[in-house]
């Protein structure tokens, strides 16, 4: 595919140290300290077509935050199993325990117990549950 896409060839050993390389910055990403104040959260989870050891359908959550400013950040999405509020519970201590300790408003669909879950985290935070989220980038 690479071939393809760029015209040129990698060896196996090329291939993996350019992954290596992306996972590392992917995970110095995923683990970067976040502003204490945002404005919103919206908590999203959307399925793909996943290859391990087969071919499954995951969950990969999304959170993105609104800060005072009005500006979006993606803050992480987390990959993995189906989608669950104690998935979500887990995701919301790390968004919490890497600086975000303020929220206003979390924005979700209806999934049982993520509510109570944002509360337990974010316990003066406004909660908005929608029948359907849709993010639109300007």
């Amino acid at each position: 595919m690479i071939e393809h896409m760029l015209g040129s060839s990698y060896s196996v050993t090329t291939v993996s140290n350019i992954t290596d390389a992306m996972i590392e910055n992917i995970e110095a990403w995923q683990q970067r300290p976040l502003q204490k104040r945002y404005s919103v959260l919206y908590l999203d989870g959307t399925y793909l077509k996943l290859r391990r050891d087969d071919v499954a359908n995951e969950v990969v959550y999304i959170v993105i935050g609104v800060i005072e400013e009005g500006y979006r950040e993606i803050l992480g999405f987390y990959v993995g199993g189906q989608e669950s509020a104690l998935g979500w519970k887990d995701i919301l201590c790390d968004i919490y325990e890497r600086g975000a300790k303020e929220v206003l408003l979390g924005v979700f669909g209806g999934l049982p117990g993520l509510e109570e879950a944002m509360k337990e985290i974010y316990p003066k935070a406004d909660v908005n549950v929608a029948s359907s989220i849709k993010f639109e980038m300007p």
